[in-house]
């Protein structure tokens, strides 16, 4: 096939600007200077663009054509490291264990998968079929639970056959099942009092949340792979005053989406049953990402990848596992989606994230050959 994108060069030049963006979420400036470049760098490959704004940063949208046959592609800006990460961990190419690695703050968590984005625009500008189009969204608060862009990536699954996830994987992997998850918050009200002299006239909110805390931890249940996590607590009291307030936020991640909705309803009888007396603690929702589950059209579309894939001396499986993305709301509309179709590598999320640099060119290849293949052979996918 005549791949129409751009030199490796040019490519890992793209990703370098993208990653030397510090976005962590939340950072609106920053994400809008990204959206800027990466905006101006789209319509350079042939779309045409908008923006849909919000408050951590504007979703920017991408079509190429305007067929009713709608193909979806997935992707963040945001990353989860704070402003500065860039300074020790820059953008650069290392070589480990043999092994040429592209390392920075998202380089792998999802810049790469972006430009992946970019280049297989760039690939069909003038030949894409009448009855076709391409449609990529690209928000920016996606690991912070994609709260403000799940309604608008809903609705473009809602239109498409197709979804193609251009989140990272490990090498030779791609995903094809996800976990659901809640997260939430926990804020415990009490009543301050001196901590020696008059602590029977207290109610400590500290020690309400830790043994609601202890509880929640009870409901782990690594049989049925469900996992409760609490990732932070605030107390600002002192060591001599009976605690007045105090907030925790955690998650719950499993398969099973009616484990999840029971786990939920523990949690919220735990705050309920006010384990200190003069307390009183209330539970908050912060978004709940549904399982991906593989359909039989998303397990025809892994086939696809997995035969390209060889073509091109790659090894592609899939696996299932519990982080979370935003192909989980393609597959809640019904709408077989391919996950985990960027870049390979590791450490996702830590200092130690790399791109495994000689698998770029082909993994992109394969996401552009799942798309020719589907076009070409029209009529017998849409009796998948």
């Amino acid at each position: 096939m005549d791949y129409r994108i751009s030199s490796e060069a040019v490519f890992l030049k793209t990703l370098a600007s993208y990653v030397n963006i510090e976005t962590p979420s939340r950072a609106y400036e920053q994400l809008q200077m990204l959206n800027d470049l990466f905006e101006k760098d789209l319509r350079e490959g042939g779309a045409q663009t908008g923006r849909i704004p919000k408050d951590y940063g504007d979703i920017l949208i991408a079509r190429m054509g305007n067929g009713p046959r709608q193909i979806l592609l997935l992707g963040h800006k945001d990353t989860v490291f704070r402003m500065g990460t860039i300074g020790e961990n820059p953008y650069r190419e290392v070589v480990r264990e043999g092994q040429a690695r592209l390392r920075g703050p998202g380089v792998l968590d999802m810049k790469a998968g972006d430009v992946f984005a970019l280049e297989i625009f760039r690939h069909f500008k003038d030949h894409l079929p009448d009855s076709w189009s391409i449609v990529g969204v690209f928000n920016s608060d996606e690991e912070i639970g994609s709260h403000q862009s799940e309604e608008v990536i809903r609705a473009f699954a809602k239109k498409s056959i197709f979804a193609l996830c251009l989140e990272p994987s490990i090498p030779g992997y791609c995903t094809i099942g996800r976990k659901g998850l809640a997260g939430y918050e926990i804020t415990v009200e009490g009543k301050a009092a001196h901590s020696g002299t008059a602590y029977l006239e207290g109610a400590s909110a500290v020690e309400a949340l830790s043994r609601i805390i202890s509880r929640i931890y009870d409901l782990r249940d690594d049989e049925k792979k469900l996992s409760v996590n609490i990732g932070a607590i605030e107390a600002g009291g002192r060591a001599n005053i009976v605690c007045p307030r105090a907030w925790a936020t955690g998650e719950a991640r499993c398969f099973d989406p009616a484990l999840l909705k029971e786990t939920l309803e523990k949690i919220q009888q735990f705050c309920d049953e006010n384990p200190v007396p003069g307390t009183k603690a209330s539970l908050k929702i912060r978004g709940i990402r549904p399982p991906m589950v593989q359909s039989e059209e998303g397990r025809a579309l892994f086939e696809l990848a997995r035969e390209r894939a060889a073509a091109h001396g790659l090894s592609l499986e899939g696996r299932i596992h519990g982080g979370g993305s935003d192909g989980s709301f393609v597959s809640d509309e019904g709408i077989p989606v391919l996950d985990g179709m960027g870049a390979e590598g590791e450490g996702a999320h830590t200092l130690d994230e790399f791109v495994v640099k000689n698998t770029l060119m082909d993994r992109l290849k394969v996401c552009i050959d799942v798309i020719e293949s589907v076009i070409i052979n029209q009529k017998e996918w849409e009796k998948q």
